[in-house]
């Protein structure tokens, strides 16, 4: 499992201390070498803050921010004027409007920002590129575990895990093995009104319809990441809210890049920019059936979509 040469050279830059390479026409392919190094540098800059004393304010909605999260978009906001400066940003902390035409991308700087400041290692930092307002490049880093995953529109998944103890990088391609013969593993996202569906998943678990069931939190950019995997197949309840086009966007690139979906309850396929309400992500069509039906008999609607 090696890095292909885009991933090294990008890798390289970055170790060099030199700046992202100018852009070379319209290919995907310089703004993914964009997109690593620009990652790379806001996984260095979190890193570099765990343990140290975070200053939190709240949002409106109650959610926590850092100073650290602007910080990192304002670094990212720099690096995309220098690389093209007719492209818009649109951030979770800085704002941002979604483009009807030429280039936009969406960031968030830490998508999951409790599970950071309480050190549960399930935080992300999420870009999505977008072309015409349609999403063309989704790459997702978690600083914590010096992971990578991107997919381009129509191409594959790649996942990077980078030396901590020098050991080698390297890159595979998704999904995983054992994606569709592993044990079916269920990772549903904590939130208010799902103890109904958390207590369907458990006694589903006693039965032995699935192996385990996991809530850590955190980003559901990164956990598509564990779907796209394989590892688990996700269950989010989503607000009413519609998404935001940094919110799933890049991790549904992902979960397609590694022939997998994010459905609804229906089986409809979500939205990435304005999606809102459940949703389900899985590689393997008929593990996302077994743990949809558990979602809407929890949810009391009738088995079957």
């Amino acid at each position: 499992m090696s890095l292909n040469d885009l991933e090294s050279s990008a890798i390289a830059r970055f170790r060099a201390g030199d700046a992202p390479p100018p852009r070379a026409g319209e290919s995907t392919s310089a703004w993914v070498e964009f997109g690593l190094h620009v990652l790379l540098e806001a996984a260095q800059a979190v890193r570099g803050s765990r343990g140290g004393e975070a200053e939190v304010s709240l949002k409106t909605d109650g959610s926590p921010v850092t100073q650290l999260e602007t910080r990192v978009e304002d670094r990212i906001t720099s690096r995309l004027g220098d690389f093209d400066p007719d492209a818009v940003l649109v951030g979770e902390e800085l704002g941002g409007v979604l483009v009807d035409r030429g280039m936009a991308l969406a960031v968030d700087p830490v998508d999951g920002t409790w599970a950071f400041l309480t050190g549960t290692e399930t935080y992300s930092t999420t870009l999505a590129l977008f072309r015409d307002g349609v999403p063309v490049l989704g790459m997702v880093s978690n600083p914590a575990t010096g992971q990578i995953g991107y997919a381009a529109a129509g191409g594959p998944t790649r996942l990077l895990q980078l030396s901590v103890y020098g050991e080698a990088d390297y890159g595979a391609t998704l999904p995983g093995p054992g994606a569709e013969t592993g044990p079916l593993l269920v990772n549903v996202h904590p939130g208010r009104g799902g103890s109904d569906l958390v207590g369907r998943l458990y006694r589903a678990w006693e039965s032995e319809t699935v192996r385990m069931v996991r809530s850590p939190g955190g980003s559901p950019a990164w956990a598509l990441v564990e779907a796209a995997r394989g590892d688990f197949v996700y269950v989010n309840l989503w607000s009413k809210r519609p998404a935001s086009p940094y919110d799933l966007a890049a991790g549904i690139l992902l979960m397609e890049g590694a022939g997998g979906m994010v459905t609804d309850l229906d089986g409809s396929a979500v939205d990435p920019v304005s999606h809102s309400g459940p949703f389900i992500a899985a590689v393997s069509e008929d593990r996302r059936a077994v743990v949809t039906a558990l979602v809407r008999e929890a949810a009391g609607l009738a088995p079957g979509i």
